[in-house]
Formats: structure tokens, C-alpha cells, sequence
């Protein structure tokens, strides 16, 4: 009988370990960990925060309200037809935009931190929404990427996009997008189409007193807006229309003869109906210029709390049934920016 030699330790322990996968070490587990990790973490903060570096390389496809259509998409962008570059509007758009929607715009960096803390006491002191404090840059990002739905997370991808937004565009690039974006009124969409419906002329010869029509119906464009439909301004639409004209002559965008000229003419072609009262302010203004026949002419006169003679349109989300989030006030405040 044939001998049978003894296998070796090693062929032995080749044996025992057939089949059985080496066991991985441990820095190597922790290093796919962390790759996982930073991918997700990645891919979070591209779907988080807007990509609106996109506004600056083309157009994008917005989401556009209608009575009539419903909800439908529509591109926008420098070469599309709807499309209007600065230099073909008129400047008393976007002077009578920013007065009307963001006094500060010129000097924020995209976040109104002061705006943001006078909304939060008027509300609290409301115990209702009165007021919001959204940018006109952030009004830009919520049109091009965003839904309107008013949630903590659509807000704060708001807040980021707003920021990179900021830092990558000019405040001209951002206010162009704003008024070729903005909604002038049920299906109008764009300051083209805003200048040809109300008043059958192009973006580039729009007047002070159109433009502030214009700027008066944001940002609830299908309720404020009647006044236009119907060219004649309500009682809240001359009270607003009044407040952007004289922050338009206080910021120096329009002349104190250009002002006085709007009140006479601004309810399309006739007085405001408080022209006179407007007229007092003037007065008063003149008089502290140092103009003594306007002292004469002034003497008397009471001053209300911000001593311009108007009283402020209070803004609720009871003159504006019809919107979302369309229904966050103006600011009136100083700013520098494109001068008459």
C-alpha cells in the first residue's frame, strides 16, 4: 500500500481560507465612509442653494400664473422675444421700482437685515402679517428658481441664492432680470408686455407717471392693478402712487417740477384727487430751503409721523386676496442708484 505524504501547513491553511474574503482594515472603511459622506453632502448644497450663476450665461425656464392657463413655463432670458435689455427701458423704471419695492436696494448686500427686523415688530405688533422684507434680489431668485410657497426651506434656499447672486452680478444685471421677470398684472409678465398692455408704448419711452403705475401694482399685481385696467387709480392706488413720485424727488431721481407735474397728471391725465394736500408738501419743502413765501403759504400746516404730508397705504394680505406671497410691502427709504 502506497504511502500518503502529509500536506503542508500551508497547503493546509490555503484550504481554510478559500472562499473566506480578507478582512477589510479599518482606515480604509472610514475613507469610504467620508467619500460617501462628502458626495452626499455635495449634492445636497447643488440642489439647496439655487443655481443662479445660470443668469448669467443664458436663460431659464420660469413658472408663469394665469387666471385663463393656469400654471405654465415659459423661457426668459437675454435673445428670447419677451426679452427687454436695460439700455432700451427707460430709466424711470427701475427708479420708480426701487422706491416702490426696495429702498435700500443700493445698499444692501442682498438681505435687508434692517427691513427684516422692522417687518418682524409691525407683524408682531399686528399679531398679523402685514408686512415682509424680501429684496428685490431675492424676489429675483424666487421667480427664476424657486415655487411660492412659503416654507422655512424655500426661504432659506431663497436667503442662500440671494447671497451668491449678490456676489457674482451687478445690482444693473439683478434689475434688469427683476423687471423682464416681474408680473405687471394677470398674464402680464415682463415690462415689455407691461408697457404695450397699459399703455400701448415700449419699455424705453415710458414716463414717470407710467412707470409708477407700473411700480405701484407690486407686489400684488392682479388686485392692485385695477386701477390700471380701469385707468383710473383707486383711493389706495393714489395714496401709493403719490408715496413713490415723492421718494422718487426726495432720492433725486425726479425734479420738484417733475414731481408737482405727476401729481397733476397722474391719474391718467387728471389730478390726484389730493392734489392740493400734495401740493402743501411742496410748500413745506420749499420752505425749508429757505423760500419765505412758501413759509407763508405752508404756516399751519400739520406734519404726520414721517412729516411728508401722506399717509402711508397700509399693506395686508387683505388687499391682496389673489396672491401668495405677492403680498409683502414696500420700503421707502433713501438710496442711491440710476439718476434722472
Amino acid at each position: 500500500m502506497k504511502d500518503v505524504e502529509p500536506q503542508s501547513d500551508v497547503t493546509n491553511l490555503d484550504a481554510l481560507m478559500e472562499g473566506i474574503a480578507p478582512r477589510r482594515d479599518w482606515r480604509e472603511r472610514y475613507f469610504s465612509i467620508k467619500r460617501i459622506v462628502v458626495v452626499a453632502l455635495v449634492v445636497f448644497i447643488l440642489w439647496f442653494i439655487p443655481w443662479v450663476p445660470r443668469l448669467l450665461i443664458g436663460s431659464v425656464t420660469v413658472k408663469q400664473w394665469t387666471k385663463k392657463k393656469g400654471l405654465t413655463h415659459v423661457v426668459v432670458g437675454p435673445g428670447e422675444p419677451n426679452w427687454v435689455g436695460r439700455k432700451q427701458i427707460s430709466k424711470n423704471v427701475f427708479n420708480a421700482i426701487v422706491v416702490a419695492e426696495d429702498g435700500r436696494f443700493y445698499q444692501h448686500h442682498g438681505l435687508d437685515f434692517l427691513e427684516i427686523e422692522k417687518s418682524i415688530e409691525l407683524n408682531r405688533k399686528k399679531k398679523r402679517y402685514v408686512r415682509g422684507a424680501s429684496t428685490i434680489t431675492q424676489q429675483v431668485v424666487k421667480m427664476a428658481f424657486l415655487s411660492r410657497e412659503k416654507t422655512i426651506i424655500r426661504k432659506a434656499r431663497e436667503a442662500a441664492g440671494t447671497l451668491l447672486l449678490e456676489a457674482i452680478m451687478s445690482k444693473e444685471d439683478i434689475l434688469e432680470w427683476y423687471v423682464n421677470l416681474a408680473e405687471f398684472g394677470d398674464g402680464i409678465y415682463g415690462i415689455k408686455a407691461a408697457a404695450e398692455k397699459y399703455f400701448g408704448t415700449k419699455p424705453s419711452l415710458l414716463t414717470i407717471e407710467q412707470a409708477a403705475h407700473l411700480g405701484l401694482v407690486i407686489p400684488s399685481p392682479n388686485s392692485w392693478s385695477a386701477g390700471l385696467r380701469k385707468r383710473e387709480l383707486t383711493p389706495f392706488g393714489e395714496r401709493r402712487f403719490a408715496k413713490i413720485v415723492l421718494n422718487m424727488r426726495r432720492q433725486g431721481y425726479i425734479t420738484q417740477q417733475q414731481w408737482i407735474r405727476a401729481l397733476a397728471t397722474g391719474n391718467f391725465g387728471r389730478p390726484l384727487v389730493s392734489y392740493e394736500a400734495y401740493l402743501a408738501e411742496a410748500n413745506k419743502d420749499q420752505c425749508l430751503k429757505g423760500d419765505q413765501e412758501a413759509c407763508r403759504r405752508e404756516a399751519g400746516a400739520a406734519d404726520d409721523e414721517d412729516g411728508d404730508g401722506l399717509e402711508d397705504p397700509e399693506v395686508t394680505t387683505l388687499d391682496a386676496p389673489d396672491s401668495t406671497e405677492a403680498s409683502e410691502p414696500t420700503f421707502q427709504s433713501q438710496t442711491q442708484g440710476i439718476s434722472p
